[in-house]
């Protein structure tokens, strides 16, 4: 069985009344073609199907040997597609005289569960609010295949298969705030199906390049499950201690994302006997015992475990992806990343990311990591950010076989310099998504900490945007059509409001251990926004110039949920309220077993304190934070005081760890936040 013809897809990206994007990846080239739908229906009855004049503008990118990359735009013949009204569309494929349409893939047959419609739907459909509309949105983060518990993506495709006529309560964007997919966690029945498909997708010019980055006693790593961690640590520089099956391969990156997206590509691997038992591994010398001789028997019967354990996880996640796909190409989808999309604590401070610059290979992998990210997330976001030269430039890097040529170098240099991944979708209210990994700001001054009686020097936490990010940031949003006075929402992947009591938790009894380099279970980065007093600041101040009405902060990352509002009151005049909504993780339950009963007792001991009583905290001139009022005189100008209240879930709760995916409704300025998982938890904002 060959590779599919529709390798992921398709995926409605960025949507505005004058154009619509959609995205799909196929394994050969072709011309390709859409035709808009304007649907009548009337008490759930579908009338019509009334097809609009369009213009389409297929963009393509070759990706690899068998990776076509398409991102159409779909232009309406008049001024703007008609809002408040239900749209479906349809995909033709030609390859000289032979035209397909999705139905030729078997995917708008309400009766075949691969299908991509809702309902008795003949297309895929998707809505245009009005201007004056506000949006209903879906947001999460952290989805990994072999992430503990059920996929959320599935509840939210339940939503919306419920809602998909009702223009009222359907869902018009999917925000996919970081961490889409995990390259330094990567499953180890995954390894040896991810090298074979990465290759077949990218070809060999890749192989060339490792070949020429990794020592010849050392390549043969690669193809062994368990044996990338050394050359993760020790010829990338890189920190992350679940690095054994890390990506490294552009190819790899991209079949992490159709693992992760495509249902079809798992017929393709299941067909083709791809996925291998734990004894035909040994059988076939491909796994890495990092342990002497001795030992080994104990080492593998562990790896077995672990195999096991992670088989049945990927087993389970493989089920909900024909729901996801659904989701993805009925919903406006915004994607924007975080570490694990590249690696684990990425740019995580300056040593991190000078050690890694000077690494041939970690410099490589970041570079596909980037690469990859570009052509299945951050091109269909705002397409118009990526010009002609950026284009070419990530060309010659994936296309060139030799880490001396000078497409390879400077395309490389292109995308490690680029900083321009942020962007503002059009919804109601717009949407600034924040890029905190490339735009950092790092001080070089050592701080002291004290772990018991020993005192040791650490790297400060990084301002996660550095004032030209900011304004960047201010530019884009302005040039958005966005004015002051009114509201905003704010994607940043980490919480600008942590869980006090969680991060209390986490710092005084796993962050002293993980300083101390013992490998402690945490999915809690101390780069956070609180961390550094003047990145804090900087955010409110910022925000503060802009001047909405309200701002709505969507997040994820710290793999619980929980919703919090915030006042802040400037000295010198002014206010500004924001709204905090985060939800994480999507597929990937992390506070489980040992730490997990104990985080859930200190949520239990904690959640009627912060459910009574507000708490309060300043910053001063010297850009320290301090909680509580200040009720005395101080040294230091006050540059500003808020109020934070912690908002709880209807069984009492104010932090929620399993598996969820927010649904953000505003209606009549009040604001409702619903967590869709196996059982809804839900809470209004008024």
């Amino acid at each position: 069985m060959g590779l599919p013809a529709i390798l992921s897809g398709p995926i409605i990206r960025r949507v505005e009344p004058s154009s619509v994007y959609i995205w799909i990846a196929l394994s050969s080239r072709v011309e390709i073609d859409a035709q808009i739908f304007e649907i009548e229906y009337s008490n759930d009855e579908v009338y019509q199907y009334i097809p609009l004049r369009t213009y389409t503008e297929a963009n393509i990118f070759k990706a690899g040997d068998n990776l076509y990359i398409y991102l159409l735009k779909i232009s309406p013949n008049h001024v703007h597609f008609p809002p408040r009204t239900l749209l479906g569309y349809d995909l033709f494929f030609k390859k000289g005289r032979k035209v397909r349409t999705l139905a030729s893939y078997n995917l708008l047959d309400p009766e075949n569960p691969r299908s991509i419609v809702y309902g008795n739907l003949k297309y895929p459909s998707f809505t245009i609010n009005h201007e004056n509309d506000p949006d209903i949105l879906l947001y999460g983060s952290c989805r990994k295949p072999h992430g503990q518990g059920d996929d959320a993506l599935f509840a939210a495709d339940v939503l919306v298969g419920n809602k998909h006529l009702d223009l009222t309560e359907r869902p018009n964007a999917l925000f996919l705030m970081g961490d889409q997919i995990y390259a330094d966690d990567v499953a180890d029945p995954l390894l040896p199906i991810m090298t074979e498909l990465g290759r077949e997708l990218a070809g060999d010019s890749e192989r060339d390049k490792l070949n020429e980055l990794i020592p010849e006693n050392l390549i043969s790593r690669l193809d062994q499950v368990n044996g990338r961690q050394f050359l993760i640590e020790h010829l990338a520089n890189y920190t992350t201690r679940k690095g054994d099956n890390h990506l490294i391969a552009f190819g790899e990156y991209a079949a992490m994302y159709l693992f992760s997206w495509s249902p079809e590509i798992w017929d393709y691997i299941h067909e083709n006997e791809h996925l291998l038992s734990f004894q035909q591994l040994k059988e076939s010398d491909k796994i890495h015992l990092k342990v002497d001789h001795d030992k080994r028997k104990k080492e593998l019967s562990r790896l077995e475990a672990r195999y096991e354990e992670q088989m049945d996880n990927v087993r389970d996640f493989i089920v909900s992806l024909s729901a996801a796909r659904r989701l993805m190409a009925n919903t406006p989808t915004y994607m924007i990343f975080d570490d694990h999309d590249l690696t684990d604590d990425w740019n995580i401070s300056h040593k991190w990311t000078s050690a890694v610059r000077d690494s041939s290979l970690g410099k490589h992998i970041i570079g596909n990591g980037l690469a990859a990210y570009w052509l299945f997330q951050g091109w269909g976001n705002e397409p118009e950010n990526f010009d002609r030269e950026f284009v070419n430039e990530v060309k010659g890097f994936i296309a060139s076989s030799s880490i001396d040529s000078a497409g390879y170098k400077t395309g490389l240099n292109h995308l490690w310099d680029f900083h321009s991944w942020h962007f503002v979708a059009p919804t109601n209210p717009k949407t600034v998504f924040l890029d905190t990994r490339t735009q950092r700001e790092f001080d070089l001054r050592p701080e002291a900490v004290k772990l018991g009686s020993l005192i040791e020097e650490t790297t400060r936490t990084p301002l996660l945007i550095s004032e030209a990010g900011w304004e960047n940031i201010s530019t884009k949003l302005l040039q958005s059509g966005w004015r002051s006075k009114t509201p905003l929402n704010i994607v940043s992947p980490t919480p600008f409001y942590g869980m006090g009591l969680i991060e209390s938790f986490l710092h005084k009894y796993v962050y002293p251990f993980k300083v101390l380099g013992l490998p402690v279970q945490t999915s809690f980065d101390f780069d956070g926004w609180k961390y550094n007093g003047k990145g804090f600041h900087a955010f409110i101040s910022r925000v503060a110039s802009w001047d909405p009405a309200y701002s709505v902060l969507l997040s994820g990352d710290v793999h619980f949920s929980s919703a919090v509002k915030s006042d802040v009151q400037f000295q010198s005049g002014g206010k500004q309220s924001f709204y905090q909504f985060t939800s994480s993780p999507i597929h990937n339950e992390s506070f489980t077993g040992l730490w997990g009963v104990l985080m859930k007792s200190v949520l239990w001991l904690n959640a009627r304190k912060r459910r009574e009583q507000s708490l309060y905290r300043s910053c001063g001139e010297s850009y320290n934070l301090t909680l509580g009022k200040n009720d005395e005189k101080l040294d230091e100008q006050l540059l500003w005081e808020e109020s934070i209240d912690y908002i709880s879930f209807e069984d009492g709760n104010i932090a929620e760890t399993k598996n969820s995916i927010g649904y953000l409704k505003v209606e009549k300025s009040r604001l409702e936040n619903t967590l869709l998982m196996t059982v809804d938890y839900s809470e209004g904002l008024e």
